[in-house]
């Protein structure tokens, strides 16, 4: 697969999870989700620990993990279109990582009422401005094309 076109679907991926965020939050500030909330303590303490747990998990392994299968894959001497097609379904679940912990946080921002789901939301949109996929960053990262 050419860088472009890679880059173009990878970039509408990337872009896909900021307009689902801000569709999920304007479906609770006017939607029908509005008024939606989890009053019971032992359930808001849940929600946070999974929350905060998830991030912790899924955004370390979005950043680092991808970059050693990246090198693993760079090691060895694969063609270019499996290492195209390897990158690209990499890159999408990178995507989907930082998918779940900005969707997650938007959805605990509304349904507790509180902080930390912003927290969680933000913290996964800084670090998602680190995978913004480029044609230059996917021919840097792969070695190849």
């Amino acid at each position: 697969m050419d860088t472009k076109k890679m880059a173009i679907k990878l970039m509408s991926a990337w872009i896909a999870i900021y307009v689902i965020a801000g569709i999920t939050a304007l479906l609770f500030e006017y939607g029908p989700l509005k008024g939606v909330a989890v009053t019971d303590v032992k359930t808001v303490y849940v929600l946070e620990v999974i929350g905060v747990l998830a991030s912790l998990a899924l955004i370390p392994l979005a950043l680092r993990g991808f970059k050693r299968m990246v090198d693993r894959m760079a090691d060895k001497e694969y063609p270019e279109e499996k290492i195209g097609h390897i990158y690209m379904v990499c890159s999408l679940l990178r995507l989907g990582a930082f998918f779940l912990v900005i969707e997650f946080g938007v959805i605990l921002y509304y349904i507790l009422n509180d902080t930390i789901g912003l927290y969680i939301a933000v913290i996964g949109a800084i670090c998602s401005l680190f995978t913004i996929p480029t044609k230059a960053g996917i021919e840097h990262e792969t070695g190849c094309f």
